[in-house]
């Protein structure tokens, strides 16, 4: 069985509108699609299209797709929970563009291809890292190639059949991988925006930028999905590398902070010292954080270094406050008691600090989520994050639900904002409550706190008020995302 050859001139990147179905949206610069039109764009016309960004609506789609009718569209995905958006997407372009080739990308066929694969409007699936895997379908769009041929991280269907080849590697070098070339995207307009509640990602001055300096997690942490997606070997790009595409930030694009997403931003102490001793000798006046720091990796030489190049806030996924649901249940690599010692130590230099919380792990007990939560409240932060566990493809946590009888298959989990889990000790509905009440107590328990809560979240003190009767009310799972995070 052959694949016929097939003519590829114009390519659309394209990243969906995850509000199109009701959901919430994040409205984060496109940074994967970015990256892959600068490694296609000596070879084909690419067109960046991001209707996430303005809300368009499926008639908008359909206009945009019409106007520019590619050859290809490459359409991303960055999270299990936007199946069916995606899916909406799809059925957008082939009833547009029935000609036309789609590829699907990103986090969800890497995870949940079983599932996806059964998308009929999709023509090829991407799984794990696409710089090179993108060109290469490509190539062998071009040439023609014979579907049981062992090509790593392609599937597709041909006569009803699913063809899998499980992705194998990941880039090794990613020097090598080029810097992002925004193209047709009006990247001022992300740089500028101002993502109101969501504290870990909105910069303290504007324009900024969002990079990805390392990938990969050596942890095992069971309810993330990161050894599927990026590995459990931690690859880096060099201190000088960074630099260079934070210079070109701030003389092309005048950025004045720099935002980190990387699993681990510290895992490599080292380079992380030259990459702020780096910025302290450029002096480009920046601030930067990290959407995620490991707290056990800190120390006072980095919380040092950190103060002096311009970091300002830590966000710290400590998970639970009961030592042995964090090292034997979640089995993240956390003393509590040091944590508390190194918050201190944070606070000393001045740094905003938010911590990350999860409840309702099968077989933690209602007693061990009170004590995490006191937990959470003794070490005094400036925001607690409390969230549910959910179980996502292809992690320990799922498997866990499905051996304990809590869910049937990975197909029952209904969503992400809401309890999944109910065992003897807790139901859905009680995580619910407890979460949403306990996030009000802890955060806004002082006329100070709720101030920090407000700056910090890009809020008014009216906004920040009305935030908190909002959760109450739909026990943090209300519908209204727009106007929560709007402009």
């Amino acid at each position: 069985m052959r694949i016929s050859k097939k003519t590829i001139k114009t390519i659309m990147l394209m990243q969906p509108n995850w509000s199109i179905l009701g959901k919430r949206s994040w409205k984060l610069p496109p940074y994967n699609l970015a990256i892959l039109n600068a490694c296609l764009e000596k070879d084909y016309s690419v067109f960046l299209y991001d209707p996430n960004f303005s809300d368009e609506n499926e008639a908008d789609i359909t206009k945009k797709l019409g106007e520019i009718k590619p050859d290809l569209i490459g359409l991303t995905s960055f999270s299990t929970e936007y199946i069916e958006e995606v899916m909406c997407h799809t059925k957008l372009i082939k009833q547009e563009l029935p000609d036309a080739v789609v590829v699907l990308g990103g986090v969800l066929p890497t995870v949940w291809i079983d599932k996806i694969s059964q998308d009929e409007n999709v023509d090829y699936f991407i799984m794990g890292e696409g710089e090179y895997r993108f060109r290469e379908l490509l190539n062998l769009l071009k040439s023609g190639f014979q579907s049981g041929s062992d090509f790593d991280g392609i599937a597709f269907s041909k006569n009803g059949k699913s063809i899998i080849h499980n992705h194998k590697y990941f880039v090794e070098d990613l020097d090598a991988v080029p810097f992002p070339n925004w193209g047709d995207l009006d990247y001022s307009k992300y740089s500028n925006y101002k993502m109101k509640y969501a504290a870990g990602i909105l910069p303290r001055q504007f324009p900024f930028a969002t990079t990805l300096t390392s990938r990969g997690c050596p942890y095992k942490c069971i309810f993330c999905a990161a050894k599927t997606v990026s590995g459990t070997k931690v690859r880096v790009r060099s201190s000088q590398n960074v630099l260079e595409e934070i210079e070109w930030y701030c003389e092309k694009k005048n950025i004045r902070e720099m935002i980190f997403l990387d699993d681990h931003f510290f895992y490599h102490k080292k380079r992380a010292i030259d990459i702020m001793n780096g910025l302290i000798e450029r002096q480009y006046g920046l601030t930067w954080k990290c959407a995620n720091a490991a707290v056990f990796a800190l120390d006072e030489e980095l919380l040092n270094l950190m103060k002096l190049s311009g970091s300002y806030q830590l966000t710290l996924s400590i998970e639970s406050g009961d030592q042995d649901v964090v090292t034997k249940l979640i089995k993240k690599p956390i003393n509590l008691k040091k944590t508390r010692e190194k918050i201190e130590l944070a606070k000393s230099y001045d740094f905003e600090i938010i911590a990350n919380f999860i409840i309702g792990t099968p077989t933690e007990t209602w007693d061990q989520i009170r004590k995490s939560l006191a937990y959470a409240e003794s070490v005094d932060v400036d925001i607690v994050n409390i969230h549910i566990a959910s179980p996502l493809p292809k992690t320990e946590l799922m498997d866990i639900c499905i051996r304990e009888g809590v869910l049937e298959t990975e197909d029952s989990v209904s969503g992400y904002t809401t309890g999944q889990i109910g065992t003897k000790e807790f139901t859905p509905f009680e995580l619910q409550v407890l979460r949403a009440f306990e996030w009000d107590r802890i955060n806004f328990s002082s006329q100070e706190k709720l101030g920090n809560v407000a700056r910090m979240s890009g809020l008014t003190i009216e906004e920040a008020q009305g935030w908190r009767k909002s959760t109450r009310k739909h026990l943090g799972s209300t519908t209204d995302w727009q106007n929560r995070f709007g402009d």
